[in-house]
């Protein structure tokens, strides 16, 4: 596996980012005051200083407290919808893959319908169809509903091709059981375009949650990436200047879709390493 990673820079690039952006969060959760992120703890708006390391915001909270809660609350949100979406994308894709006939036709059908109706038109319907304050776990669901669709299309083209191996071929004749021929022969051999998939989705769900909060259809009492954006939207800061409120979130969004891009094409040379590019 050591040896792999020294050839794979993608992948360890990728995870690098994530694991030294993982540390700067964690050492400062060690020393941010949790009560800080609360409104009119202090005096609104007010730029970087010594005591507010990333200022105030509008509301009166101290941004990078803010930040250090709201950014796990937005991974949450990325790894329950993903995985949401990765397990019925696994449970959808390998049985239209294998069984083929009716069954493949009806789920590629449903699939093939989903995809033809905008994902953001769908959250949408959901989000106003809760009633009161929205919970990050709720929109976790909301977003995994779409989250399937793309891992389901991937893994039922990867498990049409495997099935006709010989080894799997050779499976069925010896009268193996066909969830056990899914689950012990083809899927370890297809993990690590699970696992690119797995992280994909993850990435396409924060996306998708931050879109759906800056909105407005968010969680108001969460401090996910998301919401931030919705205030900075309802304040127009960057008309006001307060660039020390608005650039944080917009950045941590990117590094982390930068880092799991990286690591789901690392997993994907992984699993096919005629997709390996040079640097």
């Amino acid at each position: 596996m050591l040896n792999y990673l020294n050839r794979n820079f993608t992948l360890v690039l990728g995870l690098g980012i994530l694991l030294i952006s993982s540390v700067v969060w964690f050492a400062f959760y060690l020393v941010v005051d949790f009560n800080h992120a609360q409104a009119l703890s202090f005096r609104p708006s007010q730029p970087p200083s010594m005591e507010h390391w990333l200022g105030t915001d509008r509301m009166g909270k101290d941004v990078l407290t803010s930040i250090v809660i709201g950014t796990p609350q937005t991974i949450q949100i990325g790894i329950v919808a993903g995985g949401i979406g990765i397990l019925l994308g696994v449970i959808l894709g390998f049985t239209a893959g294998f069984f083929g006939g009716i069954v493949d036709y009806t789920i590629k059908f449903i699939v093939d319908v989903f995809q033809s109706i905008p994902p953001l038109v769908v959250l949408i319907i959901f989000a106003i169809s809760i009633p009161g304050d929205m919970t990050i776990l709720q929109l976790s669901l909301i977003v995994g509903v779409t989250s399937w669709l793309g891992p389901t299309r991937v893994l039922r083209s990867q498990v049409l091709v495997m099935k006709e191996l010989n080894y799997v071929s050779l499976s069925k004749f010896s009268g193996l059981p066909s969830w056990k021929i899914i689950f012990m022969e083809i899927l370890p051999n297809l993990l690590p375009y699970v696992m690119a998939n797995f992280v994909m989705a993850v990435a396409g769900a924060i996306l998708a949650s931050i879109g759906i909060e800056a909105l407005g259809l968010g969680a108001f009492s969460s401090n996910s990436l998301g919401m931030t954006i919705y205030w900075n939207i309802w304040y127009s800061s960057m008309l006001q200047g307060w660039w020390w409120w608005w650039s944080p979130p917009i950045l941590i969004i990117i590094l982390v879709f930068v880092s799991l891009y990286l690591i789901s094409q690392g997993l994907d040379e992984w699993a096919n390493p005629r997709l390996k590019t040079k640097f």
